[in-house]
C-alpha cells in the first residue's frame, strides 16, 4: 500500500513516511530560532577581537559553519531513514523536502553533496572563523575563498537542479520562491562579495610583498 505524502511527484515511493508532528510555521520558527541563537552568540563573542565588515563575515561563517556541522551532518547520517522519523530535525528537513523531494526520498545526489558540505566546507569556514579571530591573515583568507566558491558552486548546482527537472519542487510559491531560491539565496549572494573580498586582500597583499618590482 502506498503511503500518501505531500511532496512531488505524488507517486515517489516513501515507504513508512511519518509526517510532521508540527507546523510549517512553528518549525520556521524554530529554525529562524536556532539561526538567530547563533549569530548572537557569535557576535557576543567576535566583538571582543573583531570589528567592521570582517565582524559581520564571522558571524556569517559561524552560522555557516554551525548549519553544515550539524543540521546538514544529521541529513548525512539519516537520509536514508528520514521520512520515517518523528524528531524536530528530521521535522524541519521533511518541511524543506517539499522545495526538493529528493531530500526526503534520500536520492544519491543530495547525499553526496551534502556530505561533502559537512566534510570540506565546514571546516573551512571555521578555519576562516578561526583565522579572523587569531588574526591570522592566511587561515582567514583561505578558509574565507574557499568555503565562498565552494557555497556558489553548490547553490549554481543545486538550482541547475531544478532547471534540468531533477527537483521535486511543489507548485505553491511558498515552496519554490520561498524555500527553494530564497532560502538558499544567501549562500550565493554574499559568498560572492566575501570571494571578491578575498581576492581584494590577497592580491594588496602579493602587490606590497618583499621581493615585487
Amino acid at each position: 500500500m502506498e503511503t500518501a505524502h505531500p511532496y512531488v511527484p505524488a507517486t515517489l515511493e516513501l515507504p513508512g513516511y511519518v509526517a510532521p508532528e508540527h507546523s510549517a510555521l512553528t518549525l520556521c520558527l524554530a529554525m529562524g530560532a536556532a539561526v538567530s541563537m547563533v549569530a548572537g552568540a557569535a557576535y557576543a563573542v567576535l566583538r571582543q577581537r573583531v570589528r567592521g565588515s570582517e565582524l559581520a563575515a564571522g558571524v556569517w561563517f559561524a552560522v555557516s559553519g554551525s548549519m553544515h556541522s550539524t543540521f546538514e551532518l544529521y541529513y548525512v547520517v539519516y537520509a536514508r531513514t528520514l521520512a520515517g522519523r518523528r524528531d524536530m530535525v528530521s521535522s524541519l528537513w521533511k518541511e524543506y523536502a517539499k522545495s526538493d523531494s529528493r531530500y526526503v526520498a534520500g536520492a544519491a545526489t543530495v547525499r553526496a553533496q551534502e556530505a561533502a558540505t559537512v566534510a570540506i566546507v565546514g571546516p573551512l569556514c571555521w578555519l576562516a572563523l578561526w583565522g579572523m579571530w587569531t588574526r591570522r591573515g592566511w587561515a582567514r583568507d583561505l578558509g574565507q575563498l574557499a568555503a565562498s566558491v565552494l557555497h556558489i558552486q553548490g547553490v549554481l548546482l543545486y538550482y541547475g537542479a531544478e532547471l534540468v527537472g531533477e527537483a521535486g519542487c511543489r507548485p505553491e510559491a511558498q515552496y519554490f520562491y520561498g524555500y527553494f531560491v530564497a532560502a538558499n539565496a544567501a549562500w550565493l549572494v554574499v559568498p560572492l562579495g566575501l570571494a571578491a573580498s578575498s581576492m581584494a586582500r590577497m592580491a594588496a597583499q602579493m602587490k606590497h610583498s618583499p621581493g615585487r618590482a
